[in-house]
């Protein structure tokens, strides 16, 4: 068993919603965006270490899918440093089993100047992550490239584990050019990936994670009003190179709307694709009710070598300034408390298997829970969360029963309307 504790878009700095995980900005931005000095959780980073010890969660690796600061700034990058030491501390992660992947917001274009000709000033822009002070220029020096330099990547080796991250971001441009923040899987940046990936031994089992910014496939917004800009360019191509080196797992974050979904082709086998939401963000209101900051557990608990499935659970806690942290509920904050994935069967199948279980357990009973069916059928504890409730309605109609859904996938109940 495997355990990745999940951290995206802390932004830490002045988009922050607490002030422990803001750096004191200069009297100007404070003027421009008012928003350090209206902030009301400033011990938020207290309360998230609380709640770690208390719910005793351990992690094997702690990972960081990009916007770990606002802008970049040094001492954004100073606090993110200690921050993410600090929680892998909690959390027992080794300081060397810290992987991460810059976002668009991970760019100091203070330092920019769109008049120099010669390059100097656009390599700048990521100067603050080499400091020999701050944790990820030692983490960048323990794998194999660079994600902050052309092909923009970095393949990290651990006994048991391969990380390949990758900057989707890398292209992006200053604010004075027009931002262009959707990302970007450069042909060419590809081609070098896989020149490195075919080094890999091809009977090597370790779990393989894709670790990017971007998300690299389409998804509503909670309120779906504009249009996505910000999807990945030449996504599919990318994809279509993770199933071919048999990649297990992709986390990513961009987007603070937390979501879960799989990925396959015709000739590959499903991808898991995590979007992780937003750690400590301010939540823009618009999205109040909808959507929560996350911190999140991946427990990978099998791998299929035979299929290049790997099964397991993610698990999810989100937080608000009465509650705190607490198990995330898919209404309110996007994704489910505990969402299993890893069996991948059809509904014909599934409802054979199942449907006559459903039937004699009403006859006996005036409802019957999903947990009920996980107990009788063990196999399909990992069966994602859709493909249970899909069912459920699809048995409803046919026993003329009412279909409640709770928090928890073991919540889902049929009931006779008696």
């Amino acid at each position: 068993m495997l355990k990745f504790a999940i951290m995206s878009d802390l932004h830490i700095g002045i988009a922050a919603r607490s002030k422990d995980l803001c750096p004191e900005p200069k009297a100007a931005e404070r003027k421009k965006k008012n928003r350090y000095n209206i902030k009301v959780d400033n011990k938020y980073r207290e309360y998230f270490l609380d709640f770690i010890e208390k719910e005793k969660i351990t992690a094997d690796y702690l990972v960081l899918p990009g916007d770990i600061t606002n802008s970049a700034h040094p001492e954004e990058v100073r606090l993110a440093s200690e921050f993410i030491v600090e929680v892998a501390d909690v959390l027992e992660v080794p300081h060397d089993k810290i992987v991460f992947t810059p976002g668009n917001h991970d760019v100091d274009w203070s330092v920019y100047d769109a008049t120099d000709s010669t390059g100097v000033k656009w390599k700048q822009r990521y100067n603050a992550f080499y400091h020999d002070d701050f944790h990820f220029n030692s983490l960048l020096q323990r794998g194999v490239g660079d994600v902050f330099l052309p092909p923009h990547f970095v393949l990290w080796s651990f006994d048991d584990i391969i990380v390949l991250s990758y900057n989707s971001a890398s292209h992006d441009e200053p604010k004075i050019k027009g931002p262009v923040h959707h990302g970007l899987a450069d042909p060419a940046h590809l081609e070098k990936i896989s020149i490195q990936l075919d080094k890999i031994n091809g009977n090597d089992k370790r779990l393989r994670v894709f670790l990017v910014h971007h998300h690299p496939i389409d998804f509503s917004d909670p309120i779906a009003s504009t249009a996505d800009f910000s999807l990945m360019t030449n996504a599919s191509n990318l994809l279509e190179l993770l199933h071919k080196y048999n990649f297990d797992i992709v986390v990513h974050g961009h987007k603070h709307h937390p979501r879960f979904e799989t990925h396959c082709t015709p000739t590959y086998p499903h991808l898991p694709i995590l979007c992780a939401g937003s750690f400590s963000v301010e939540i823009d209101s618009k999205w109040a009710g909808t959507i929560a900051n996350q911190f999140h557990l991946v427990v990978v608990e099998d791998k299929k070598f035979e299929s290049v499935n790997i099964q397991g659970e993610i698990i999810s806690w989100a937080y608000n300034p009465v509650k705190r942290w607490f198990p995330s509920e898919e209404s309110s904050c996007g994704i489910h408390h505990v969402v299993p994935f890893g069996n991948y069967i059809v509904p014909d199948e599934l409802d054979a298997l199942v449907y006559p279980f459903i039937c004699e357990a009403l006859r006996k009973n005036d409802n019957v829970l999903w947990k009920n069916v996980l107990k009788e059928f063990p196999n399909l504890k990992h069966l994602p969360v859709k493909s249970a409730e899909e069912a459920f309605k699809r048995y409803s109609e046919k026993l003329d029963c009412e279909v409640y859904f709770y928090t928890s996938i073991h919540g889902i109940m049929l009931s006779t309307k008696e």
